[in-house]
């Protein structure tokens, strides 16, 4: 039977099975937790060779379902966008009676994936508690994960969970620790600096329990939240307390800015055409100092939304009228395939005013991005003596030709464009 098929007789059986049933005795449980950034609802359709039936409608981004009893037996397990007849993935399960699971959906736009939690584990002995580590993150790349008391330092610890790599469980399986109150910390793998997530306070692990964390993706890419979910239990949410910013000087030169956002410097009397390094901030509101050079600018407020990266960019020049800030939302996130990378234009050529345009081995990439704009990230082939030129929209006149880029495959880059019409300046970031 095709899958259009099975799923329009599928659509015609609704009521039969309602998502956010309760756990039904001598069935096999299941229950979506979706943390798919792009696929925000998704189906799960059950297959007996007979039949294919949508048991579970529309399981919302961030949410743990109730569990769904099914009848136990041999199925293909499949999963869709919510009311979209294309399958996202399939797989084949054997459902046995009075078991439970959940199924971790994950990973962007053409990367879709699922994990399992396998929920009918043997208790840990008193005073103990068992855990595994599941990475949900996929655009985070691999991490450690560090397990310890909410006073301890990272740099004294060693992680509980070594390279993990993203869409997959922790090879060491269940680790038992003893029981108590713990901090997690999740790090770039390798690295004791590079902090993608920090519970801060404590997260109880409680006597003979069994937990699975699960590390989840962010709009952003790079840093990322967590779920804990003790066996047959809700989830707690761990969610990451910082974004990432950093700054952009497009400023005439011979001038300098300082940049200082919720009370983290940003740059620091940076010469013009200076982009700074990420760096993380406390998310939520929070004000915006400036200082360019030397005399101090009216401040602003700026909104910042937990986990995203973004570029605070600064303007002032012949093509501005005084000094204006924009804050552009990055979206880091691994292109859909490894043989691409991801291109954004951002115009911050302050002396010309005119919206520019991106061209990538002689294909439009971005049109008319106007000053103090960004273009969307976009994919395109990665490769070295690629040639990238800009070109002032208004008057089709090229501002900036490199012959010899090298865009890395899996790569993300910005073009930033400072200066005027007579000095233009490119600038090509890796951002990862």
């Amino acid at each position: 039977m095709s899958i259009s098929t099975r799923h329009a007789v599928a659509l015609l059986l609704t009521g039969l099975f309602v998502a956010g049933c309760s756990k039904s005795s001598g069935n096999a449980d299941i229950r979506i937790l979706n943390t798919s950034v792009d696929y925000t609802s998704v189906d799960l359709y059950l297959d007996n060779g007979t039949t294919n039936t949508r048991e579970i409608t529309a399981a919302a981004y961030g949410t743990l379902g109730s569990y769904l009893g099914v009848g136990s037996g041999s199925y293909t397990v499949e999963f869709t966008s919510n009311n979209v007849q294309s399958s996202l993935k399939s797989i084949n399960e054997n459902l046995a009676k009075n078991t439970h699971r959940t199924y971790v959906a994950y990973g962007n736009s053409g990367k879709f994936g699922t994990l399992e939690i396998l929920e009918d584990q043997d208790a840990p002995s008193s005073s103990y508690t068992k855990v595994q580590l599941l990475d949900a993150a996929l655009d985070a790349g691999s991490v450690d994960v560090y397990l310890t008391d909410p006073s301890v330092a990272i740099t004294n610890s060693s992680p509980t969970f070594s390279s993990v790599a993203g869409g997959s469980i922790a090879s060491a399986g269940f680790v038992t620790v003893n029981s108590g109150t713990y901090r997690i910390r999740v790090t770039a793998a390798g690295s004791q600096t590079d902090i993608r997530l920090d519970s801060v306070t404590g997260i109880t692990f409680s006597s003979q329990e069994i937990l699975s964390i699960v590390v989840t993706g962010t709009s952003g890419g790079v840093l990322v939240n967590a779920a804990v979910i003790p066996q047959q239990g809700t989830q707690t949410i761990v969610t990451n307390p910082y974004s990432r910013v950093r700054a952009a000087a497009g400023i005439p030169s011979g001038s300098n800015l300082t940049a200082n956002l919720g009370g983290t410097n940003l740059l620091g009397s940076a010469a013009a055409n200076t982009v700074s390094n990420y760096t993380l901030v406390t998310a939520g509101t929070q004000t915006l100092n400036l200082t360019l050079s030397g005399t101090a600018l009216p401040a602003s407020s700026q909104t910042l939304t937990a986990g995203d990266d973004y570029t605070v960019l600064v303007l002032n020049g012949t093509g501005v009228s005084g000094t204006t800030t924009t804050l552009i939302a990055d979206d880091n996130r691994f292109p859909s395939t490894s043989t691409y990378a991801k291109v954004k234009l951002v115009n911050a050529m302050s002396g010309l005013g005119d919206p520019v345009s991106l061209n990538v081995n002689y294909t439009p990439v971005a049109s008319a991005i106007a000053l103090g704009a960004a273009s969307p990230s976009i994919e395109v082939t990665a490769g070295t003596n690629t040639e990238i030129d800009t070109v002032d929209a208004n008057t089709s006149t090229t501002l900036f030709t490199n012959t010899t880029a090298t865009l890395n495959a899996s790569g993300v880059y910005d073009l930033f464009m400072f200066g005027s019409s007579t000095s233009p300046i490119g600038a090509l970031r890796i951002n990862r």
